[in-house]
């Protein structure tokens, strides 16, 4: 049984209970109300659970156990992706023959030294453990602290991830003529799909003190969701790759022509303190274009709303949950995604207290594609589109749930890279590679010869985004390929962007294949008969871009700037669209256990790109990190020249051996851990955005 969808704990059954028509008369009967439902669900079967805290209805919800892993042989035939051998061999044979220090497990500082002579209870030490639905606390704690804070740590820290993965809920089914109850659960089938859990810490480095608060913020939601036996968004990107468990005529009856209740829309993508001409103090993204506002004390939800709410050029049904910021103007940049059946535009905006409503800066038509992120420099947006582009036109992105669902990768196809000028407001080059996939940008600069300067952290396909679903996470030795995609930084050269947009605006006709307006009405029809093929994919797929309709766009430079994996990248935001060296992320350590070995980020890591080495590492065994949140340094006057790798690093990190979690501060120069804090409840391993708020 898929575990995508839900199982039914008897054999003979016969479902006589509709959920869509539950959807349509609990729309009717309720009108969307804003009272919290009281009545918990049905009574339901006993199984071996993990809580998720409901303090409105004083609820439980169920979820079935992870089965312990196995030690099992690593299949090389499975590992082409990674060159024949397990990567971590690779990475440390790439850092052997560069004369660089390897990735390995770090000698423990004091703090962690005093953790470790606690006693343990040894669990599941793969990372499985941190798949699970997690509990809130929503009452302020103060933590117990090892080590000691910075004097000059006076911080507010948003974290944001998943919180519910699993719903259980009853139905009524037929067992020899007699109707019957039996539990079922809805699980969201993607790392990037489960409902949230937004956690808040504050600093106080002059009293050495950390106090924490978390809260679940979509309980609303698990009430519909139980009652209806699935989730179905009204909208596209509002799943990854879940399995709605509904029919699409809940498209019809439920439109999604404005926002939903502020509970009601998941929003786990990103969190963030300050978005400027919004009123409100935080703020939760998604994969679609829907922003929630969040109480910052006590974190429930108080609002939700669109971008065109806040101004009607903004449309779309998308957009970036990493949005950029610029520090010197003030400007607080995002796109939305507008997905049209000839073409899609990236409307390119701008928000700023100078300017609440914001301005539109320009829009680029392109290929429909999944953009998770994009650059800024002073001058210039870099919109890297990846060749993993909607199928049928869009059509299919637009009345399906799940993104995974809706988008194919194209390996013959290109990558490109469309340059927006900031001040002349308009699209004024392109730039192609070869093909590739991301989900980060780590920063871009310009140079004094009119070139940028882009580095992401790459894969050579979208094997990545297929990898990181619930049932592979949660049962690592079913992973395929058997570790995760190799991933590198590389560094795009787009050279000459003045001398090129002379070239672009005397040229800018140059479109991919299949675009034209009866190629979208054949996408229409192939999907009303049902067809999910790609038309005239052939066509595309022995496309040479060297030679074929992208032959006229200039190609940009590449080189590999850190052979090794790293992900969720951070710099310093001082250098944020200049020239930098340091760049702290997660890495794979090897373990020397083929049932963890490679097969999710497990230690924290500071490279330099200049020298192309890995310069520091902190791991500890069977522990996993979330993002690591770089804090700087701020000056003590204006003569204290702050180094950029002076500050902090904040992680959430899993401890699967006590199936528990803790906060981890190091030194982002030293990488050694001068803190940690234990936390009262396990945390799941989160894939988002965090945010750091000065107190002022």
């Amino acid at each position: 049984m898929s575990a995508n969808q839900p199982g039914v704990e008897s054999a003979q059954e016969a479902d006589i209970h509709d959920p869509l028509t539950s959807s349509v008369l609990d729309d009717i009967d309720s009108a969307e109300n804003d009272k919290m439902p009281t009545d918990p669900s049905p009574n339901f079967t006993e199984s071996q659970t993990n809580l998720l805290g409901n303090d409105a209805a004083n609820e439980e919800i169920t979820i079935e156990s992870i089965a312990p892993t196995h030690e099992a042989e690593i299949d090389y035939a499975d590992m082409s992706a990674y060159d024949e051998q397990p990567w971590g061999d690779e990475a440390d044979d790439v850092l052997y023959s560069e004369e660089l220090p390897s990735i390995s497990l770090a000698d423990p500082s004091p703090y962690e030294q005093k953790a470790e002579e606690q006693p343990r209870t040894i669990t599941d030490p793969t990372h499985a453990e941190g798949f699970v639905n997690a509990k809130d606390h929503p009452d302020a704690t103060e933590l117990s602290v090892s080590g000691e804070l910075p004097g000059w740590l006076q911080r507010e820290h948003f974290t944001i991830g998943p919180g519910t993965y699993d719903i259980k809920f009853t139905r009524k089914i037929e067992v020899d003529g007699h109707l019957e109850s039996a539990t079922s659960t809805f699980t969201f089938g993607h790392w990037f799909d489960s409902l949230p859990l937004v956690n808040r810490f504050d600093f106080n480095g002059s009293t050495n003190t950390i106090t924490y608060r978390s809260r679940l913020t979509s309980k609303r939601l698990v009430e519909k969701i139980r009652d209806r036996h699935g989730y179905a968004p009204p909208h596209p990107a509002g799943l990854f790759k879940t399995d709605s468990n509904q029919t699409i005529l809940v498209k019809f009856l439920k439109s999604a022509t404005k926002a939903s209740k502020p509970d009601c829309e998941p929003c786990a993508a990103s969190i963030s303190t300050y978005i400027p001409g919004v009123e409100g103090k935080l703020f939760a993204q998604n994969h679609a274009n829907h922003l929630q506002e969040l109480d910052p004390f006590d974190l429930k939800p108080t609002r939700v709303l669109c971008w065109n709410e806040i101004n009607p050029a903004f449309r779309g049904y998308s957009a970036s949950p990493n949005a950029q910021f610029d520090a010197v103007t003030g400007e607080w940049i995002n796109y939305t995604m507008e997905v049209g059946y000839q073409s899609t535009r990236y409307h390119f905006f701008s928000l700023s207290d100078r300017d609440p409503k914001g301005t539109l800066i320009a829009s680029v038509v392109a290929s429909t594609s999944y953009v998770h992120s994009f650059a800024i420099t002073p001058h210039y947006i870099i919109l890297a589109v990846f060749p993993f582009t909607a199928q049928m036109a869009g059509v299919k992105f637009a009345w399906n749930e799940s993104i995974l669902d809706s988008f194919t990768f194209h390996n013959a196809e290109p990558t490109l890279f469309y340059v927006v000028s900031r001040e002349g407001q308009q699209h004024v080059a392109t730039y192609r590679a070869d093909a590739c996939f991301a989900f980060h940008h780590v920063n871009a600069f310009e140079d004094d010869n009119g070139g940028i300067h882009l580095d992401i952290v790459c894969y050579s396909d979208d094997t990545i985004a297929h990898q990181l679903t619930t049932a592979n996470l949660r049962d690592p030795k079913s992973m395929n390929p058997t570790h995760l995609a190799k991933h590198e930084i590389r560094r795009f050269y787009l050279a000459n962007i003045q001398e090129e947009s002379i070239s672009f605006f005397a040229n800018n006709s140059v479109s991919s294949a299949g675009s034209t307006i009866s190629d979208r009405a054949s996408s229409v029809w192939s999907f009303i008969k049902g067809r999910v093929s790609t038309p005239k994919e052939a066509d595309i797929e022995s496309d040479s871009h060297s030679s074929g309709w992208a032959a006229a766009i200039p190609k940009a430079a590449e080189e590999i700037v850190l052979p090794v994996p790293l992900e969720l990248p951070q710099v310093n935001v001082s250098v944020k669209g200049h020239v930098y060296n340091f760049v702290w992320g997660l890495s794979v350590a090897p373990t020397g256990d083929s049932n963890t070995e490679g097969k999710m980020w497990n230690c924290i890591v500071k490279a330099n790109l200049n020298t192309k080495e890995i310069v520091g590492t902190w791991s500890q065994p069977y522990c996993y990190p979330s993002e690591a949140s770089f804090i700087p340094r701020p000056a003590r006057g204006p003569e204290d020249l702050v180094d950029e790798d002076d500050g902090i690093l904040v992680s959430v990190v899993l401890d699967a051996q006590r199936a528990t979690s803790f906060l981890l501060i190091l030194d982002a120069n030293t990488m050694q851990a001068i803190c940690r804090a234990d936390l009262p409840h396990l945390v799941p391993l989160s894939f988002a955005r965090s945010h750091i708020k000065a107190l002022k």
